[in-house]
């Protein structure tokens, strides 16, 4: 160990036979130690100076930064130094403080190695702590993925909350005190697992026999409409044709981590498929007709995803206090002015927006209201779609109502 070289040593997965002769040294060497509760009671020497890492890393980074210099420091990371580590936290904090970082062998590595899976294969997320992986929109398209636990998010809850995708053939593992005398390896149906209970250190895999038996595992443009419940009554929700919805999927220019906010989800169909092609980001969708908001929670149960909030109330009022960079208009109310201004307030620097108008007046109201918030790239696009109907031995085209599709962008300077 030479001066001034604080070390990042990642101890495995707990069990201290796991921890090779160089880290052992170098750990054996610390003036500091500075860990978990239980890294340091297996780790620390006898009168060797330990912090305990516990929920703040805030006073830990400001110990290193006063004291990296004239003390020799280790930071015993548990797990992989490369994922969800507290190296980041403190590399980023303390770009001044020269770490050195040994790798070691992961949790991770020791639970796929018993199930006989392989690194290169697999989706990682965390829900330590946090809720903002698309747990069921993640498991549904990936083959085998794998979640960090923590707090409430243990692995019954999490596999009460994977029961949902009842169209997924799924199995379970939860590698629970890997490495120590009372590990636990077990595998299992969604609600098999939910069943059971599960100490804090626990990790998990999710392995999906077919990912391509969720509802629709293509391109999520233009989805047929027969896949969406209209009615839970007697009277159909107004619904966005599969050719329209189409054309407002390329206008809105979706990515995998957009953050999207629509006006009049109706049968959510605008919404399923924004979710699915903002795999990885949210969509907020609002809706006030009680009727309409039931089939739209419907809908979004079918396909089973979990980065979509439907709110129920009209806008402006109801728009939610989070930013956008996506905006969506299916539905004005009479109050498209109102709307436009409220939405962009919550842009998240750039902005798109895409209206659908069926009258002449919805088309001027918007026109205007983007021309006076200083909107640029104002598109619009009329489409009048006919599908075919069969008439005895033949087939007749159909016209579906012309609808009018404005798009444009909006710069936050």
């Amino acid at each position: 160990m030479t001066e001034n070289t604080p070390y990042i040593i990642g101890v495995g997965p707990g069990q201290t036979d796991f921890v090779y002769p160089l880290a052992a040294r170098l750990i054996e060497q610390a003036e500091v130690l500075i860990g978990g509760r239980r890294n340091l009671a297996e780790l620390a020497r006898p009168g060797q100076q330990t912090m305990v890492i516990d929920r703040g890393l805030a006073e830990v980074a400001a110990y290193i930064g006063q004291n990296w210099q004239p003390r020799r420091l280790v930071v015993l990371a548990s797990g992989d130094t490369s994922l969800f580590s507290v190296r980041a936290y403190l590399q980023k904090r303390l770009p001044q403080v020269p770490f050195a970082v040994l790798p070691g062998i992961s949790s991770l590595q020791y639970l796929l190695a018993k199930r006989g899976l392989n690194l290169n294969e697999l989706k990682i997320i965390t829900l330590h702590g946090s809720n903002s992986a698309n747990l069921l929109n993640t498991v549904m398209r990936e083959k085998n993925v794998a979640i960090f636990t923590g707090g409430e998010n243990s692995p019954q809850a999490i596999a009460g909350r994977l029961a949902a995708l009842s169209f997924a053939d799924l199995r379970l593992t939860v590698g629970e005190n890997l490495s120590y005398p009372d590990e636990r390896v077990i595998s299992g149906t969604p609600q098999e697992i939910a069943r059971r209970q599960f100490a804090d250190l626990s990790l998990m895999l999710v392995e999906n026999a077919a990912p391509d038996s969720r509802p629709w595992p293509y391109l999520p443009a233009g989805l047929p409409d027969e896949l969406f419940s209209r009615s839970l009554g007697e009277k159909p929700v107004p619904m966005t044709k599969s050719e329209v919805r189409a054309i407002i999927s390329s206008k809105l220019r979706l990515q995998p981590t957009s953050r999207l906010l629509e006006i009049g989800a109706g049968t959510g169909s605008v919404t399923i498929e924004a979710a699915l092609a903002a795999y990885e980001g949210h969509v907020w969708a609002l809706e006030k007709n009680p009727e309409a908001l039931a089939v739209c929670r419907a809908n979004i149960a079918k396909f089973g995803l979990d980065n979509i909030d439907l709110l129920a109330g009209a806008a402006p009022e109801a728009i939610p206090d989070v930013q956008f960079n996506r905006v969506f208009i299916g539905g004005s109310g009479g109050s498209m002015a109102a709307i436009i201004a409220r939405a962009l307030e919550h842009s998240a620097g750039s902005l798109r927006l895409v209206i659908s108008a069926i009258t002449v007046e919805s088309v001027g109201e918007a026109l205007a209201a983007l021309q006076e918030q200083g909107c640029c790239n104002i598109e619009v696009v009329q489409a009048a779609v006919a599908r075919s109907k069969p008439a005895g031995e033949k087939h007749l085209m159909l016209g579906l109502n012309p609808i009018t599709i404005i798009s444009a962008d909006y710069l936050r300077y």
